[in-house]
């Protein structure tokens, strides 16, 4: 009898998993397909690139309906960056873009923000379906299945950037816009690349975490039986919050190992070489990452 009941509740929580999963993947192949020109936005439009400051606006307002269609009020953060060398604008336009995001409140009153973030341009003439089409499916993703937990201590920032291919300059934007709104940052999330697995193992690569971050990380692997590893890797949007003192992590595919796209940043960063069901788990863990942080 002890048998019978043990094998109906695997098959139960193996059904459960399995639907989840499928679930998500559906949900996340629609999301990455309007965003890199496989399928048509609610507007009609392809987006079959995220380089040009026109592509971008379209990106832009794609994300901001996807926002509001979960329930939840989109912003707008424009930012105009100026070059390095004052001279410079002179003969060029200074760097102009619109990072995207929203807040899910705490279910308490609470003044701390968990930043979840991923950037949404791509290169020109490039689909960008992994770099980083994958990466913004996902924070969207665990915001809107955040949405549904009883308690949550902390407000949650999801938050788009633009022009990451550009020297980081939406996200660097967006951190200084949040210090000088003092806004109190609990801890920084982005996600760069999360649909690549060569190799099958599942394995993510954590860059720079604080020793915090590492720990929550390195714990939800462990029980999902997820392989991460730990790099320094600064290439990408956690830097930028890192440089004005907010704590962060870059959580990604194992780019540090080369179990990496090879299509990353060329005109083959499309739809179908996405690893849905890689994504898929890499969202659940991330997921319940961040249940353990706002409990």
């Amino acid at each position: 009898m002890k048998l019978k009941l043990l094998l109906l509740i695997s098959i139960c929580t193996f059904s459960q998993i399995h639907g989840q999963n499928a679930s998500l993947v559906k949900e996340q192949q629609l999301f990455i397909g309007m965003l890199s020109g496989k399928y048509q936005t609610p507007g009609g439009e392809y987006i079959l690139a995220r380089g040009s400051a026109e592509e971008r606006e379209m990106a832009k307002e794609l994300l901001v309906n996807q926002i509001a269609d979960i329930g939840l009020e989109p912003k707008v953060h424009s930012y105009r960056m100026p070059n390095l060398n004052p001279l410079i604008d002179i003969l060029f336009y200074p760097f102009k873009g619109a990072n995207v995001y929203t807040v899910l409140p705490s279910t308490t009153e609470s003044d701390e923000y968990v930043v979840l973030g991923a950037h949404y341009d791509s290169e020109v003439e490039c689909p960008g379906a992994i770099d980083n089409a994958t990466g913004s499916a996902l924070v969207f993703s665990v915001v809107k299945h955040l949405r549904s937990m009883e308690y949550r201590s902390k407000n949650v920032l999801l938050v788009f950037f633009d022009q990451e291919e550009e020297e980081l300059i939406g996200s660097k934007a967006f951190a200084k816009f949040l210090k000088n709104q003092k806004w109190n940052v609990h801890s920084v999330h982005t996600f760069d690349m999360v649909g690549w697995d060569g190799d099958g193992n599942k394995e993510m690569e954590l860059e720079l975490p604080t020793p915090y971050l590492e720990e929550v990380y390195k714990n939800k692997a462990e029980d999902m039986g997820i392989p991460i590893y730990v790099t320094s890797i600064n290439s990408t949007d956690h830097h930028s919050f890192r440089q004005v003192g907010y704590p962060a992590i870059g959580v990604n595919e194992a780019y540090g190992k080369r179990d990496t796209s090879p299509f990353k940043d060329t005109p083959q960063d499309t739809f179908e070489t996405v690893n849905f069901d890689y994504l898929a788990g890499s969202t659940l863990y991330v997921l319940e990452v961040m249940k353990e942080i706002l409990k």
